[in-house]
């Protein structure tokens, strides 16, 4: 029942919050930030020894550093070693139910490489409950159905569940056959998923004898490119939003009008340039509410494209016109002039699904700078190809060696990695 109480204060104190301007925004942060970072000097033996309580005191982490220092980033005193272990176990055995020291332990599914883990309190998991309901549910006066299609469920999921609003997971791993059967019983009026299962479902939902589809759909934990979300509102009928929501944190959330913001009422997020010309830039996060663990100028791998300033629907929290992968996958090329420039992945993606017959691909940047390329279907290749080097020369660099790949296997659970480097 405390949970409950817990859930419903957080669902209320965000609805309630209202920020009229930018400015009123910033002083909200500051407020909160005070509050985080002292804590942080007492509590956590890492930012210990940090003598000032402004942010820029704080050392940038990025996954490798803060895995590193794990212990002294957590209050529980608990090591990297015997979290992911318990973690492992529940997941291998897909119970999702690992706890340790009071908090449950959860892994993040390792894109960027080595896994990490999350630990959440019962009162953390409440508070993400009610705030993720408050901002997804368009009505909190009507009855809802939650679906969430995930490579792991676990307590942080679990934490609202029966009266009015109903959370049913379903495991990602499952077929796809089963994982639509699922959800044509349960017929939610919200469906959470990665957008490679929405892209597969809508084009099953027209033909299924099945209840209208859900009227609120959410592409999670996963890029969602162009091309899929048009699959995907053309299938279901209603626009796709989306959820941006990482082990760092829930980071940002698609509103009515379908603009991605940031939820900077919860993190407050750095901005590193990476590319002057159109603002591209790596998020360094810190998390204003979160406790069992230290999100304190986190670098995440994500690179996001900033969205206008403003928005019809009138928030002060910034806008993301797009996330586009992470940024050890923007490609490197080198220029006639012996030069290095970066090419984001979103002009890769558009340029190739641009080419005659082309539905799918894979790019892999080889570590001596070749490149691997597979197509769906396969007669699209020589296509492909060509576009890939257009692009290139367009662009004024160097073309490198093309080479055709088999398509790769790639587990349901897995991430859609259109664009990859490796190294």
């Amino acid at each position: 029942m405390a949970d409950r109480w817990r859930v419903l204060g957080a669902l209320l104190g965000t609805r309630l919050r209202r920020f009229g301007s930018r400015g009123a925004l910033e002083r909200y942060q500051r407020r909160r930030l005070r509050a985080v970072l002292g804590r942080a000097r007492r509590v956590f033996p890492y930012h210990a020894g940090v003598e000032a309580t402004e942010l820029d005191a704080f050392p940038v982490l990025d996954k490798a550093g803060w895995l590193e220092h794990f212990d002294g980033l957590n209050d529980r005193g608990l090591s990297l070693d015997e979290c992911l272990a318990a973690a492992r176990e529940a997941e291998a055995a897909r119970t999702f139910d690992a706890t340790l020291a009071g908090v449950s332990v959860g892994l993040s599914s390792g894109t960027s490489g080595r896994q990490g883990v999350f630990l959440t309190s019962p009162q953390e998991r409440a508070r993400w409950a009610g705030t993720v309901l408050a901002k997804a549910l368009p009505s909190l006066r009507e009855p809802a159905r939650v679906a969430l299609v995930l490579r792991s469920g676990g307590p942080l999921y679990q934490s609202v569940d029966g009266g009015r609003v109903v959370f049913r997971y379903i495991d990602l791993a499952l077929d796809p056959d089963a994982v639509a059967e699922q959800l044509r019983a349960f017929a939610p009026t919200v469906l959470a998923a990665p957008p490679q299962l929405l892209d597969d479902l809508a084009a099953r939902w027209p033909g299924w004898s099945a209840p209208a589809p859900p009227p609120v759909v959410y592409s999670i934990a996963d890029v969602l490119d162009d091309d899929v979300a048009a699959r995907v509102s053309a299938g279901f009928g209603v626009g796709v939003r989306q959820v941006y929501q990482a082990t760092e944190g829930f980071l940002g959330i698609s509103c009515g009008h379908g603009t991605l913001h940031l939820n900077e009422d919860l993190v407050h997020v750095e901005r590193e340039v990476i590319d002057e010309a159109s603002g591209r830039f790596v998020p360094i996060v810190t998390d204003l509410y979160r406790r069992s663990q230290a999100i304190i100028r986190y670098r995440l791998g994500d690179v996001l494209l900033p969205g206008p300033d403003a928005c019809p629907c009138g928030s002060p929290f910034a806008t993301v016109a797009r996330i586009e992968g992470r940024a050890d996958d923007v490609l490197q090329f080198a220029t006639p002039a012996g030069e290095t420039r970066p090419l984001f992945a979103d002009f890769v993606r558009a340029a190739i699904l641009a080419a005659p017959a082309v539905a799918d691909f894979r790019l892999v940047q080889r570590t001596d700078g070749s490149l691997r390329l597979a197509v769906r279907p396969q007669r699209a290749q020589a296509s492909a190809h060509l576009a890939l080097q257009g692009l290139l020369r367009s662009r004024g660099l160097v073309v490198p060696e093309i080479i055709g790949m088999p398509w790769p296997v790639e587990p349901p659970t897995a991430k859609r990695r259109r664009v990859r480097r490796e190294g």
